[in-house]
């Protein structure tokens, strides 16, 4: 009787609505989330020593970031800056123009490099957005979305999706995927009291190219984290890193570190989404 009790209230044996209710719910949501990420999302190109392209080993896509305004302002991962050079079209972000292969390379400006939590606040040059419904702007080049910084206590299991160009790749990927851990430290800084920065371990898988990337949060569709780091192998393999470049386990930075540092400058995070048919104009 207790079997029979357990089957008949277990939809996953059974095949329950109920059950195929939920996971096309968690599939609606995933859909939802990955659209509205893919027209947040920025690739950050490198160009070259002052713009002049080096051979194909030496250019291409070495980070990601996301819109968080309708001003031009976006968040990436510090280190992601490194070849960074003001008044140099040397590193760029792109922006997708109504398809994947539209983008344009676009200057900016650093607001702030927050080294100690890996994060930076950027803005686009000369930034504007048009909106088709005044009659004083022209109708829009194209469609963006910003995604806003969540103030919510993550809890371990929750769904979420990572945004990003991993690989260096030109189109970005969204990867499915739960909050694996809300409190790890980074095995790569010496010293374990360093390397505690209450970083937050997401099981979605991902590679070099995804750092700066948002952690978005399936339920709400905001930003929880931003990607900072893969971690390749464990310290004690002897496994070569290319091996294990795709581990399944990343590392990022919680949302507050992300609100502190909006607040520092007195930018505000906003959500804007493509249906809103905004376009951007520079």
């Amino acid at each position: 009787m207790r079997l029979r009790s357990f089957i008949l209230s277990c939809p996953i044996l059974l095949g329950l609505p109920g059950y195929a209710a939920e996971k096309n719910g968690i599939e609606a949501s995933l859909i939802k989330t990955a659209t509205d990420a893919d027209y947040a999302v920025l690739s950050m190109i490198y160009w070259g020593q002052d713009g002049q392209r080096p051979d194909p080993q030496h250019w291409g896509v070495v980070g990601s970031s996301f819109l968080i305004n309708t001003h031009g302002y976006f968040v990436t991962a510090a280190h992601v800056l490194d070849l960074y050079k003001p008044n140099s079209a040397q590193l760029t972000v792109t922006l997708r123009q109504g398809d994947a292969l539209g983008e344009s390379g676009m200057w900016f400006d650093v607001v702030e490099k927050d080294e100690a939590h890996d994060l930076a606040l950027c803005q686009i040059k000369n930034f504007r957005v048009n909106r088709p419904d005044r009659k004083d702007h022209k109708p829009t080049i194209f469609p963006i979305s910003t995604l806003e910084v969540s103030s919510e206590t993550l809890q371990q299991g929750q769904f979420i999706a990572i945004a990003g160009f991993p690989l260096g790749s030109l189109n970005s990927a969204v990867q499915f995927g739960t909050i694996a851990a809300t409190q790890t430290w980074n095995p790569n800084i010496a010293g374990v009291s360093a390397g505690r920065r209450d970083l937050v371990q997401v099981s979605a898988s991902g590679n070099r190219g995804n750092s700066g990337g948002p952690v978005i949060s399936l339920r709400t569709g905001k930003v929880v984290g931003v990607v900072v780091q893969a971690v390749p192998a464990p310290l004690w393999s002897n496994q070569p890193v290319a091996a294990a470049q795709n581990s399944g386990i990343m590392l990022a930075v919680p949302a507050q570190w992300v609100r502190e540092l909006l607040e520092r400058h007195q930018v505000k995070s906003e959500e804007h989404k493509p249906k809103e048919a905004l376009g951007i104009g520079f």
